[in-house]
């Protein structure tokens, strides 16, 4: 069964992945409070340079580590929003959708852009997503728990969508995602269909349909996602 990831910010998609073990598809508020005993506050290398909260060693993240802007958020069964402080001049909100968590379980959220802020993992670097146009940010979910926690398709409400914004516009007209999984010890990105299109600044991806086998997996396997705009 694909175990899959979950990133960033704007556009409509919906996902399709294949068999295997995925491995993967925006400031603070009281919603998603970061706690202090893995939060510190570094720099942001944007333009604003803003002191940015993140969570970059294990736990929380597990695999490559994201050093980007970082939140957590207790995920309900009827499901949960979050936000993501802007970093790189790049803010993510977004929320997961209806799901058969049993009560609760905490997720950590954390972005990148793959310029010196991704952690080597086992000795490899994070593995580049190389579509049309530019792949300009990456997310990682950690799930806390030790239960794998699947979605629940509910008519008209997305069981994931992400709302990205750079102040200083998007890479292209057209945004798309993808889903980084793991088949037999080898790692390779599935692009997920139907584009998003840009509006101003921003663009919202939206899924409705999971793909067979979509989950967030248990602790110690991140979904990870990747948004590239043509």
């Amino acid at each position: 069964m694909l175990r899959a990831s979950v990133v960033a910010t704007a556009a409509a998609a919906a996902l399709t992945a294949c068999a295997g073990h995925g491995i993967v598809p925006s400031s603070q508020t009281a919603l998603n409070p970061v706690t202090s005993d893995v939060s510190q506050m570094t720099p942001d290398a944007g333009l604003n340079s803003v002191a940015v909260t993140t969570c970059a060693k294990s736990p929380p993240q597990y695999g490559w580590i994201f050093k980007g802007a970082c939140t957590n958020f207790v995920l309900k069964p009827t499901g949960t929003p979050f936000k993501l402080q802007a970093y790189r001049d790049i803010t993510v909100t977004g929320s997961i959708g209806a799901n058969d968590v049993k009560g609760t379980a905490k997720i950590y959220l954390a972005d990148a852009v793959d310029k010196s802020d991704i952690e080597n993992f086992g000795g490899k670097k994070f593995l580049p997503y190389k579509a049309k146009g530019t792949t300009f940010i990456y997310a990682a979910a950690d799930n806390q728990t030790t239960q794998a926690i699947k979605p629940k398709v509910e008519k008209n409400k997305p069981i994931l969508q992400y709302v990205i914004t750079d102040s200083h516009g998007l890479p292209g007209k057209t945004c798309g995602a993808a889903l980084l999984t793991e088949k037999s010890g080898k790692f390779f990105w599935s692009s997920l269909p139907n584009g998003s299109p840009v509006k101003g600044k921003t663009v919202t991806i939206t899924v409705f349909a999971p793909p067979p086998g979509f989950e967030l997996p248990p602790k110690g396997s991140p979904l990870y996602f990747a948004v590239n705009c043509f």
